[in-house]
């Protein structure tokens, strides 16, 4: 049975109970990828599950990995409405619930509950290699590739095509571009500490973001990276099948560029596989809010809020076309917003959605200079 709420957006935290463990180790990405977009993680057998006011309460034996605001995934139920996905509305010790339209009652059944895939499929694999695409019909089809042979930092580049795990036509960026593709860090020393991390995903496109060090900005600058992957929502109203982008780090010193890979002004961090008109080669676009106003208050005085703007793209910067938007993405119009939004807090913004903060500022006591990501996890991003 269809969720009555949107569960399209899936979320993941570091946080969470059993969560993956993301370290400055080989192949570390590469598992917590897998966990995340293709097989889903932290199952569990429920103790009972009871239907009350259209509120579904489920118990387990132990605590379980959902938080409020990420998507869950059941089997086994009877009623037959309760199995599928279903949308965290709250949770307690050992305990969760979500909305249902069946009636009051007790399920049966050997009921299980496990963190829902993102709707990935990992298609080709090698040693510490993997690589991804959207199970989506509705996807443009690209796909993207992980070298996960360092330490600190993957590898990671688009392809348009692929028939083996090192073997495809249309890299973005290109190799003249970036010879190996961007590079997504993971952590700032190599070990087995583990590192703060989120993933915001939709059957399309997700959002990775690594808590590691970096050097721009404040006075313990612990920000991390935030990454971007995945097709983008074009304006073109005949389709567009190359608006998909990849963004990351330009170079194996990825700390000192910041934390803002998808929104940096510096071109090189981002990559599309061809124009708009679809010809050509990998291009490297354009990224900038709508509205490029920095307030000078936050936060906003009338409703106690951060204001955040949508974002968009365009082919270059002489292009004054949009071609797309960034899904789900939104931009904070004040450089001091990771002194109030904590890592990888869960807020809502003048909308009324649910957005998740993708600076992870850690301890951040002053403006970094760059605006703070947040990601709607409430859905639809399309």
């Amino acid at each position: 049975m269809t969720s009555p709420v949107d569960t399209s957006v899936k979320l993941f935290r570091s946080t969470m109970p059993g969560a993956p463990a993301l370290r400055g180790q080989v192949g570390s990405l590469i598992s917590l990828l897998d966990a995340c977009l293709v097989n889903g993680w932290g199952s569990q057998t429920a103790s009972s599950v009871i239907i009350t006011g259209g509120v579904a309460t489920a118990t387990f034996p132990a605590d379980h990995a959902a938080a409020v605001e990420s998507v869950v995934l059941v089997a086994g139920a009877t009623p037959a409405g309760l199995n599928g996905e279903q949308k965290v509305t709250a949770v307690a010790p050992n305990v969760i619930r979500w909305a249902t339209a069946e009636a009051d009652g007790t399920a049966t059944g050997t009921i299980t509950v496990k963190m829902a895939a993102a709707g990935w499929t990992k298609v080709y694999t090698g040693t510490n290699l993997a690589v991804y695409k959207s199970a989506d019909p509705q996807a443009h089809g690209q796909f993207l590739r992980v070298n996960d042979t360092g330490t600190t930092a993957a590898r990671v580049v688009g392809y348009e095509n692929m028939t083996a795990v090192s073997t495809g036509t249309g890299l973005f960026p290109t190799s003249a571009q970036l010879s190996g593709g961007f590079y997504w860090g993971k952590s700032h020393t190599a070990g087995s500490a583990d590192v703060a991390w989120a993933i915001a995903a939709d059957s399309r496109a997700f959002y990775f973001n690594a808590a590691a060090y970096v050097t721009t900005g404040g006075p313990t600058a612990n920000g991390g990276a935030a990454y971007f992957f995945g097709d983008l929502v074009p304006h073109s109203r005949s389709g567009d099948a190359y608006a998909t982008m990849l963004t990351g780090a330009p170079g194996s010193v990825w700390e000192s560029y910041g934390g803002q890979y998808i929104l940096s002004s510096d071109v090189a961090t981002r990559a599309i596989p061809r124009k708009v008109d679809g010809t050509g080669t990998a291009i490297q676009p354009e990224v900038s809010p709508y509205t490029a106003y920095n307030l000078s208050f936050l936060p906003n005085t009338v409703n106690g809020r951060v204001p955040f703007t949508p974002i968009m793209v365009r082919d270059s910067q002489s292009q004054t076309g949009i071609r797309a938007d960034i899904p789900g993405g939104r931009l904070s119009l004040h450089f001091g917003a990771e002194t109030v939004l904590s890592e990888h807090q869960i807020f809502y913004d003048t909308d009324g959605r649910a957005r998740v903060n993708m600076l992870a500022p850690n301890n951040m006591t002053s403006a970094s200079g760059f605006n703070s990501l947040a990601v709607d996890v409430t859905g639809p991003w399309r």
